[in-house]
């Protein structure tokens, strides 16, 4: 069962090379297939794939919807993602982001404003079309009135604005309140997580700790289960834990000379590795965008990653350049998006007058220029 919260759209303006860019959830058509690829009210999409060739923005896709937990969570991040901020044609000095939430069938929107990723000079926060608050510090805008139909009667104003989002101070600074929008909104964004595996490392945005994996699978006992699951997905080997001289314990792949997993591991098995730790914290997970998911992974892998998400009751984002995945069987014509060199993000649904069916080649279609539009 999904969870209470979903992301309903997401627009930003300004940033990096989008002038303006707009991924509505809610835009689902009617096909008979791939349906697990949708929330259980079919209203929704839950699993997204974003198909794009090289430079065409994926990532910055990703950065532009987490840049909203640089200020409302304390995340660790690369902030060198984050240094070149504005579009750089653009002769405004800000960017403009709005976040749509579908909370228990009630509307939330979120909308902000920045001039770098940490620089706050605007905030809004309506529910149901009413204003809870907003604040601007370009137009000299301060309303407040709203908090108090909500819950926060009592919460002190009397703020520096701008200093701190005003979202997170009323959350922060007061008691947690049952069935509240607003708390649980907050819950939404502090359980996001990005994420990609790349040959210099692990990146992470989100509250997700970048820990040492294999401490981890260690200390919880779950050895056994990243062998099953390597085992699962073409990597064929035994794992055996060692104690280290100075006590520690390291994973390691088992044969007659032991090799230590995390630094004899092909690529691929190490992305796996950080799949598999992603996944003991899904349950607190509420919406995850894995970047390149599938760059170090055989076809068939990246087939069973599909499935893995699909099966999961919150909303993923997976980006790739492999053609191969744009199969019916695994992703439905309005869940699976293509953005192109000039940063327009369509769905394959919205990119062509003709009528999908489930035995269509999605990828030939693709080759053949159908949804070029």
């Amino acid at each position: 069962m999904m969870k209470n919260t979903i992301l309903k759209s997401f627009r930003v303006k300004n940033f990096k090379q989008f002038k303006e860019l707009f991924l509505d959830f809610s835009n689902v058509r009617d096909y008979s297939y791939s349906e697990d690829c949708l929330s259980a009210d079919r209203k929704f999409i839950k699993s997204l794939l974003v198909y794009g060739p090289n430079a065409s923005g994926k990532s910055n896709l990703g950065y532009a919807i987490f840049d909203v937990m640089h200020h409302l969570a304390d995340v660790s991040t690369d902030s060198l993602a984050y240094q070149y901020y504005l579009r750089a044609d653009s002769i405004k000095n800000y960017a403009d982001f709005e976040y749509t939430f579908n909370i228990h069938g009630q509307y939330v929107e979120y909308i902000y404003s920045k001039k770098d990723y940490k620089t706050l000079i605007k905030e809004k926060l309506i529910i149901n079309k009413k204003c809870v608050f907003e604040w601007d510090l370009i137009n000299g805008t301060l309303a407040f009135d709203g908090i108090k139909d909500f819950g926060f009667e009592s919460l002190n104003t009397q703020i520096q604005i701008g200093s701190i989002s005003f979202l997170r101070y009323m959350v922060n600074n007061s008691p947690r309140l049952k069935y509240n929008l607003i708390f649980e909104l907050m819950d939404f964004i502090l359980g996001m997580l990005w994420f990609r595996r790349t040959d210099n490392g692990n990146s992470f945005i989100g509250t997700l700790s970048n820990t040492h994996i294999d401490e981890y699978i260690i200390k919880h006992g779950l050895v056994e289960e990243l062998e099953k699951f390597l085992n699962q997905n073409e990597v064929n080997e035994k794992l055996s834990v060692m104690q280290l001289p100075d006590g520690s314990e390291k994973i390691y792949f088992k044969h007659k000379q032991l090799l230590p997993m995390f630094i004899t591991a092909s690529s691929g098995t190490l992305a796996l590795s950080i799949f598999f730790y992603w996944m003991q914290f899904k349950n607190k997970s509420s919406f995850v965008f894995i970047d390149e998911f599938d760059a170090f992974y055989h076809f068939s892998v990246a087939d069973n990653i599909l499935k893995y998400l699909r099966k999961l009751p919150i909303q993923s984002i997976v980006t790739t350049h492999n053609t191969n995945l744009l199969k019916t069987k695994y992703v439905r014509p309005d869940c699976c998006f293509l953005l192109d060199g000039s940063a327009q993000l369509k769905s394959l649904a919205d990119r062509t007058q003709r009528e999908i069916r489930q035995g269509n080649n999605l990828e030939k279609l693709y080759i053949y220029g159908e949804f070029n539009d």
